[in-house]
């Protein structure tokens, strides 16, 4: 289900989707132009909704789906634009030690074969995963249409957890997003987006075991929140992944090979 509505008093457009890509997503536009805003409303929309269609892994009918249940069995060739993605996937991998790993057990597992753009399963128990990357992916495909309708002050909200900040706030030089606590609901952090992207995982407690350790097979269960400003979306992302299960002495080194504006860990 999705709701827009252009509030003139303010110059404010906001759209909302109930349920994509696993989670609510909303973005709120700046500007006079009410009919252009919604116009770029139906264009994100789209994307969004086509980047669910090939991203999940839950839907039967997705790409992703599609290389799970047949790449253990015989090569899959996949679209150009799945076969860049997973191509970064694999550079993301390398740069955070294997800490990122969309296989949850380990690239090595996995054969990318340019001549035909095809993956290849060696274990038929071996699956993708890319819940840890596409909402950053999004995320950077929505600030190009953005800025093609030059749409200069936007904020774009993957359930909290992901976010984007284009330009500044009408009112200030900056959006202001708050960190909360999960379990206690206190608030842990104020951040300053401005042309940024940030993005924040942790253990809940409703979900208190749902991010794996590709080099242990475990769970990480540590009571901790990590959160990432960047200027992509992507690496943002990926990396809020990395410092959940990396050693904490492992993550300024991990941090080197990206460009980050921050990076906090909350012990909760």
């Amino acid at each position: 289900m999705s709701y827009s509505n252009y509030y003139a008093a303010s110059g404010l457009f906001h759209g909302s989707m109930s349920s994509v890509m696993g989670t609510q997503f909303d973005i709120l536009m700046v500007g006079s132009d009410s009919a252009l805003l919604g116009t770029v409303w139906e264009k994100v929309e789209s994307e969004v909704r086509r980047l669910d269609k090939m991203l999940n892994r839950f839907d039967p009918e997705s790409e992703v789906s599609f290389v799970n249940r047949e790449a253990g069995h015989y090569p899959v060739s996949v679209g150009e634009e799945l076969w860049d993605i997973l191509q970064n996937c694999k550079r993301y991998y390398e740069l955070t030690e294997g800490y990122f790993d969309i296989t949850l057990q380990g690239f090595d597992q996995l054969l990318l074969t340019e001549e035909d753009k095809s993956i290849f399963f060696f274990s038929e128990s071996l699956h993708i995963d890319l819940g840890g990357y596409g909402k950053g992916y999004a995320l950077a495909k929505i600030r190009e249409l953005l800025e093609e309708n030059r749409v200069a002050k936007a904020l774009v909200n993957f359930g909290n957890s992901s976010v984007l900040a284009v330009g500044t706030h009408p009112c200030g030089a900056y959006w202001p997003v708050g960190l909360d606590n999960p379990f206690t609901k206190e608030r842990v952090a104020d951040l300053k987006l401005c042309d940024s992207s940030l993005s924040t995982s942790g253990n809940m407690p409703s979900h208190p075991r749902h991010i794996v350790n590709p080099h242990t097979g475990a769970f990480v269960e540590d009571k901790k929140m990590v959160s990432v400003v960047a200027k992509d979306p992507v690496v943002a992302e990926i990396l809020t992944t990395a410092f959940m299960i990396a050693d904490e002495e492992r993550i300024p080194e991990i941090a080197s090979q990206f460009d980050i504006y921050e990076k906090h860990v909350y012990k909760l």
